[in-house]
């Protein structure tokens, strides 16, 4: 079994989750006003060996992603059908979800040929490490140019910021992206 939560707990969860869409309670909108990690300052915390493994592991997929090579950025996430990614905006600009790995490759060889002089990284990873799943907070920023007629000139550098979790499964003693989840903060 991949999550072993105790079925009462998931339960519970999954109940709390549903009744804040059912009510329309806002998660976002409930702490309004409060503090947040950007408001306070946030103590480093001391890493676990496996916490620095995942960190190193995670600084190792930004490479390969900077390098927009498909197969480069295979080496660093779960091949099958359980790979998912959600990416967006917000959702008046669009939610993409890619459902297994194959569709997201083709993601990827679709839209990276297209950014040229490319600079990707993540920045303030926070690992976590929980038995033979982990998960990260982090910063990104992609930094890039597209050519199009569309932009005077013939081309346009753009630059996108934003935050993301990645879940992550040991796997053959070695960590490997599961799940993607990034947002680009706003204008």
């Amino acid at each position: 079994m991949l999550f072993k939560l105790p079925l009462m707990k998931y339960t519970a969860i999954l109940a709390t989750l549903a009744s804040m869409l059912i009510t329309g309670i806002n998660p976002a909108s409930a702490h309004e006003g409060s503090m947040h990690a950007d408001d306070i300052d946030v103590p480093p915390r001391v890493l676990s060996v496996q916490e620095k493994n995942v960190l190193k592991m995670l600084e190792g997929y930004a490479l390969a992603v900077q390098s927009t090579d498909v197969e480069q950025i295979e080496k660093y996430v779960v091949t099958d059908d359980g790979f998912t990614n959600l990416e967006g905006a917000n959702l008046e600009d669009g939610v993409f979800l890619d459902l297994g790995w194959q569709n997201y490759r083709k993601h990827l060889a679709d839209e990276l040929p297209m950014l040229k002089d490319f600079d990707y990284s993540l920045t303030n990873i926070r690992p976590f490490v929980l038995g033979d799943l982990a998960y990260a907070s982090m910063d990104w920023v992609m930094v890039f140019t597209i050519e199009s007629d569309q932009f005077e000139g013939g081309k346009r550098r753009l630059k996108m910021t934003g935050k993301a979790t990645i879940v992550m499964q040991k796997l053959d003693n070695q960590w490997k992206i599961r799940h993607r989840h990034t947002i680009r903060d706003t204008a």
